[in-house]
């Protein structure tokens, strides 16, 4: 039998590098702008580009649910809709109706496409994701999301 693992840390928002949590902030500042009256559950993100532009978004829900789109994603096709730049790190920041801890790992769709970006750039994509309690899951490639993934390279 083979495993598959994935190499993580656990921090505190402020156990991050300074520009990390400055990153989380723009992440945690863009929820206000979520549309999520269906499930109350809010979400930001802020993507760090190489030439340290940061590109936010937020979740965005519609009555017909497939209708809507995930902060990450909001985020990610904004900022590679401006800029050719490489993405260095994506923050992801939820919050639910009750202000509990709140699991803020990204979807199969946004790490899909997370990992689209990276294989393009050939670089890492490092991922925090977290809540508004202030505790972080770090990765330092997005591609290790998501084993046995499906790339242009499957297209042929």
């Amino acid at each position: 039998m083979n495993n598959i693992q994935i190499a993580y840390q656990t921090l505190a928002k402020n156990e991050l590098s300074k520009e990390d949590q400055q990153l989380i902030t723009k992440a945690e500042e863009s929820m206000s702008g979520a549309h999520a009256p269906y499930s109350n559950f809010t979400v930001g993100s802020a993507v760090l580009m190489e030439d340290s532009s940061i590109v936010i978004g937020n979740n965005q829900e519609n009555a017909a649910y497939p209708s809507g789109l995930c902060a990450e994603r909001v985020a990610l096709f904004s900022a590679k809709s401006l800029s050719k730049q490489p993405i260095i790190t994506i923050a992801i920041v939820a919050r639910n109706q009750k202000k509990e801890p709140a699991d803020a790992f990204s979807c199969g769709n946004c790490r899909q496409v997370m990992m689209e970006y990276a294989n393009v750039q050939s670089t890492p994509i490092r991922i925090l994701m977290g809540d508004h309690t202030g505790k972080f899951v770090v990765v330092d490639d997005v591609r290790k999301l998501l084993p046995f993934s499906f790339h242009s390279k499957s297209l042929g």
